[in-house]
């Protein structure tokens, strides 16, 4: 598989450097669940007094793996390198200390000469009751959004706008089996609801189009409904519950009424 090509050729190439401390894998493959379709999220850690020197061969790095087509960097608190081959494979290759390191997904450890990783823990950061109500209420919150956009013609946004919806309701449904992972979203989703709660999203996101997009406000209708079932009493009497039945009432008719 060329995920583990690429992750052997670089990994090599930094351990022959000496700067790095230990190398592990975090997303899909320090989850165990990935597939010739995933990307690489390459850790490698380092101390404070070789930081610099390896982020600026980091490039180097990168291209012991084959020809790069597109480069660039980002700061998500960590340092990030993401590259993408010629291949199509996308790698992002982070720098961090021991200290900087998020604990919040597994790791597949490539290289750890010093046991670093031996007692290594996850700290899952699942969604709060309050997220999941804010959640929901920001999902009711875009049909009225949405609404406008269609009531310009602007059929564009207005599918940009319920695809939020869309989002926010899969997180949602997600949570009641995946807490751990609820907030990966629409990450293979297919692989984690029933069929029969999966065909919804797929079906709303289908409609989203000047033609489709009342059939795409039932869909969200139905899986808001769903969640709000499977919630406990409390959950459920925290969230805008007026304003639910609000938009139950005037989707398709205020709001996105037929022209």
């Amino acid at each position: 598989m060329k995920t583990y090509n690429a992750i052997n050729k670089i990994g090599q190439a930094i351990i022959a450097d000496g700067l790095c401390e230990a190398i592990v894998l975090k997303g899909s493959i320090g989850r165990g669940d990935d597939d010739e379709y995933s990307d690489v999220d390459m850790y490698a850690i380092v101390k404070e007094d070789n930081y610099q020197t390896f982020m600026d061969r980091r490039e180097t790095y990168l291209k012991s793996y084959r020809e790069i087509i597109f480069l660039t960097e980002n700061d998500f608190g960590v340092k990030q390198m993401l590259a993408i081959y010629d291949d199509a494979l996308h790698v992002d290759l982070y720098t961090t200390t021991m200290e900087q390191l998020d604990h919040g997904n597994p790791v597949k450890v490539f290289y750890d000469p010093k046991n670093l990783f031996d007692n290594y823990q996850v700290v899952h950061n699942m969604y709060t009751k309050e997220d999941l109500i804010s959640i929901f209420d920001d999902s009711l919150y875009y049909f009225v959004e949405a609404s406008s956009a269609y009531a310009r013609k602007n059929y564009p946004w207005t599918a940009h706008i319920l695809a939020s919806a869309i989002a926010g309701c899969a997180i949602l449904l997600r949570n009641r089996y995946d807490k751990e992972y609820a907030f990966l979203g629409l990450k293979k989703i297919n692989e984690i609801l029933p069929e029969d709660e999966y065909v919804l999203i797929e079906a709303a996101y289908a409609n989203l189009n000047k033609d489709g997009f009342q059939k795409a406000n039932t869909y969200i209708l139905k899986m808001l409904e769903l969640i709000l079932d499977s919630m406990e009493e409390s959950e459920r009497n925290a969230c805008n519950l007026r304003f639910y039945k609000w938009c139950k009432e005037n989707v398709n008719v205020t709001l996105f009424a037929c022209k």
